[in-house]
């Protein structure tokens, strides 16, 4: 049965979330998703039924709301369904929310002597390379006498005590609503907008109404195209782009019509290892270690027991620690077991960030089969500790690592020869220790947290 203005959200992806709560904060409720992914046709999102988009010209009228990165090509999907007319597009809902903001009182009389610097976590999913990196920061902004918040969710792991005192944690129900009245308590404000999230939309809403209160500085933390769209769709309220490797600004330039004295980039900050003592494995078992997200997408953990067989096939005398969980950990685990190796492959779980400066101190070779990156903080840790990086070739690894010089750099997927590599590391002690020893010197020499904090403050902030 046809229904009158139905409300469909086209996109039931990870940026489904932010659309919905910024639907809340107008009080407009929706009726259905919709995504070309047919794998989750007839599944339930956020209480709502995910439909074919084959289904959306049986409920007319209605309205269309795009909650994707890949705007252009659902508009032209629509254009030739003749749904043009039936998008409802981000400029139209903000107008909607800046008409709400006349009506509601705000904190415009109360603006503060000095700027707050507010650090995006809230779409983090725990302790991931972003969220380090994001509570890195604020505390070195706190460190330095800035007025700083980190916007975290209430389903969020705790954090350790000195990020958790510049925590505010909101929750799911009227998100937007709540980071709206926290921005405004805070104005004048930097943003920090790591996620292109909630609190980004959160952002726009206070910018449209103050734009000269309101800075947005966007962190693009990988190298990846739907993340730049997530970004870029709102470019026009951005005031600068941060970076994380030199190699993703060189690719964003190369897309995107934005000012190319608004890109920023500096080397990510690490914990020197000054005066390293370590002793690298001259002749008895050799370590690998491994840090990340037990997952396909991005880190490709399903390709760690391809990795493991290649060693078993070379018989490299190894003992291979996994630090991470996931969707994949069973899948390695039951691969371990059967093949009756787990005196060689240690499932360690995720281990607190305390614990990892004495897991990379007991490693010899870092490993990484990631799909793309922004810089990993996992692989430059370990360099500091002297561990030398066999890596795929994603952002970032260039700008450390001279293949053969100091580790070596893979094709992604390349399994055969990242064991390959491995192996030249295993029989050659000698040439282990030298690599190792330049990685230490590399980050000591471009991951200054003392300088990273100023560069913030002096170009950035």
């Amino acid at each position: 049965m046809k229904e009158k203005n139905v409300i469909i959200l086209f996109g039931a992806g990870v940026y489904a979330k932010k659309y919905k709560s910024l639907l809340e904060y107008l009080h407009m409720d929706f009726d259905y998703f919709t995504d070309n992914d047919s794998t989750k046709w007839g599944t339930m999102l956020y209480e709502k039924p995910v439909i074919s988009p084959d289904e959306l010209t049986g409920f007319l009228p209605c309205k269309i709301i795009i909650s994707s990165t890949h705007e252009v090509a659902i508009r032209k999907q629509l254009a030739d369904m003749q749904l043009s007319d039936c998008i409802l597009g981000l400029d139209d809902l903000y107008e909607m929310c800046e008409e709400k903001m006349e009506h509601i009182e705000t904190t415009r009389g109360f603006i503060n002597e000095k700027e707050t610097i507010l650090v995006d976590m809230y779409e983090g999913i725990g302790w991931g390379g972003t969220e380090l990196w994001a509570a890195d920061l604020a505390y070195g902004f706190q460190k330095k006498g800035k007025g700083v918040i980190l916007l975290g969710g209430v389903e969020q792991p705790q954090l350790e005590q000195q990020y958790e005192d510049l925590t505010i944690r909101i929750s799911e129900q009227d998100t937007i609503m709540h980071m709206v009245k926290i921005i405004e308590r805070n104005l004048p404000c930097v943003l920090v907008n790591n996620f292109a999230g909630c609190v980004f939309m959160a952002a726009i809403i206070v910018k449209r109404k103050y734009p000269n209160l309101v800075k947005i500085i966007s962190v693009i933390h990988n190298d990846n195209r739907s993340l730049f769209d997530a970004h870029m769709i709102l470019s026009e309220y951005i005031d600068k782009i941060f970076c994380v490797s030199n190699q993703i600004c060189v690719h964003m330039q190369e897309i995107y019509d934005f000012d190319i004295k608004r890109y920023y980039f500096k080397e990510q900050p690490i914990k020197s290892v000054f005066n390293l003592e370590k002793k690298w494995n001259m002749s008895h078992v050799i370590k690998i270690g491994y840090a990340a997200r037990l997952v396909r997408q991005q880190k490709r953990a399903d390709l760690i027991p391809d990795l493991i067989e290649k060693l078993e096939e070379y018989k490299i005398d190894y003992i291979f620690q996994i630090a991470g969980d996931g969707e994949c950990f069973e899948k390695i685990n039951k691969f371990v077991q059967e093949n009756q190796i787990d005196n060689k492959v240690q499932l360690l779980g995720r281990l607190p960030k305390s614990q990892m400066n004495s897991f990379w101190k007991d490693q010899d070779i870092f490993v990484n089969v990631s799909e793309y990156e922004g810089t990993s903080l996992s692989m430059l840790e370990a360099m500091a500790f002297g561990c030398v990086p066999v890596v795929t070739d994603v952002s970032g690894a260039k700008e450390f690592i001279v293949d053969g010089k100091n580790g070596y750099i893979c094709s992604v997927g390349a399994i055969d020869t990242i064991a390959e590599q491995i192996k030249v590391l295993a029989y050659d002690r000698e040439k282990l220790s030298v690599f190792g020893q330049r990685c230490s010197k590399i980050i000591a020499e471009k991951c200054n947290p003392e300088k990273y904090i100023e560069y913030w403050l002096n170009y950035i902030i």
